[in-house]
């Protein structure tokens, strides 16, 4: 009785070649045309006896049999390497040369490196106009690289040398469909895109500045009613003494803060769970906010944030912008000289007329201090004497 075992690959072919070209858009392929290593190779292959065509055919053999084992990359990689060798012997010969180039775009395609595979297939055609796979193998990178355009574009250079190719047909679809996709995409996109521009314009009408959060609550940006054009706010009432808070998710405007502490502090209702002393009451309290809370952000970073926020396809030209961004939450802190604490006339003062104030800029949310009159803690609070 007999059993047959499964094939295994042969030992990886001439390991004494150079070490390159490994996978990924974002790795280091050396070129032919600028490696020194490359340079004492071709004046060692103008040694030998064979022909440059000779060389260059042994070298397109010794890729192609190493590509039959693509799937484990170290030999997609020894292809790419005697693929690369060939094209260094420098033969006069257009349709091997192409091939050559042809048959590295197929191993940089396994090696996930598309933008050489493209590259390789672009002059793969160039040698050789009739070469159907360089023209299949630039479209497909394309397509990798979400450039439907030029995959479309390539492959319908491809049909023109075989109208009859089934893979290059379907790759063409593939890529119609991309167009369709991104297309339809744009459309949303620029709806957004209007969305966050009329948002971002409605701020700067209103004078509402808007910075990161500082306290870990995260942004709750105010919202803003297209037809009545009146803002609600998400309010954070800090007690600093006591480092306890309350909210109120969707204050108006044109409401006078007043109104909140009357209900905030309803003598009918119950009292503060730890205001043992009682000393918060809706007589006795006094609400502050702080200038410059922090750096606002400009109007392109508000937009870019929205964008973001909604998945927007993100541009590259807006990457400086994202970068900003991060600085500007990475350091929120302002100047501690041009921060200090305001009283407010709750009675006669709205959220409208507290936010149009040149100093006033909302970290993440609209942030408002509750004191009581006549506490020890006061004297500390209007000092800058502590910390939350």
């Amino acid at each position: 009785m007999s059993s047959t075992a499964a094939a295994e690959p042969p030992p990886p072919p001439d390991a004494a070649l150079p070490a390159l070209f490994w996978s990924g858009e974002g790795s280091d392929w050396m070129n032919e045309s600028d490696n020194a290593e490359f340079a004492a190779l071709k004046a060692m292959l103008e040694e030998s006896p064979l022909s440059k065509r000779d060389l260059a055919e042994m070298h397109k053999n010794k890729g192609n049999d190493a590509l039959k084992y693509k799937a484990n990359p170290l030999y997609a990689r020894y292809a790419v390497e005697h693929y690369t060798t060939g094209i260094v012997v420098g033969c006069d010969d257009d349709e091997l040369n192409s091939v050559l180039h042809s048959n590295r775009a197929y191993a940089a395609l396994w090696l996930k490196n598309y933008r050489k595979a493209y590259e390789d297939g672009m002059k793969a055609a160039k040698y050789d106009g009739a070469n159907v796979k360089a023209w299949f193998r630039a479209a497909k990178a394309s397509l990798a690289l979400d450039d439907y355009e030029q995959c479309a574009s390539l492959c319908v250079r491809g049909l023109e040398v075989d109208d009859t190719n089934r893979d290059m047909k379907v790759l063409l679809r593939e890529a119609k469909r991309g167009v369709e996709r991104r297309e339809a995409q744009k459309k949303l996109d620029d709806v957004e895109r209007a969305r966050c521009e009329a948002y971002a314009s409605a701020l700067r009408d209103k004078s509402i500045r808007i910075g990161p959060a500082t306290l870990g609550s995260g942004e709750r940006w105010p919202v803003i009613d297209g037809k009545t054009n009146e803002a609600t706010y998400w309010v954070l009432f800090v007690y600093p003494e006591s480092m306890q808070t309350d909210v109120v998710e969707a204050a108006r405007e044109a409401d006078a803060l007043a109104a909140h502490l009357d209900v905030l502090f309803d003598p009918n209702g119950p009292p503060l769970a730890w205001d043992n002393a009682r000393a918060y009451t809706r007589d006795s309290v006094e609400i502050y906010w702080q200038t410059n809370a922090v750096v606002p952000y400009t109007r392109e970073q508000i937009v870019t944030k929205m964008l973001d926020a909604a998945g927007v396809t993100r541009r590259a030209s807006d990457d400086e912008t994202r970068r900003d961004i991060a600085d500007a939450e990475k350091n929120a802190k302002v100047d501690a000289r041009d921060q200090f604490m305001r009283l407010i006339d709750t009675e006669n003062t709205t959220l409208g007329d507290l936010v149009k104030s040149k100093e006033f800029v909302i970290a993440g949310h609209v942030v408002l201090y509750v004191v009581a009159k006549g506490s020890a803690f006061r004297r500390q609070f209007l000092d800058g004497d502590w910390e939350l």
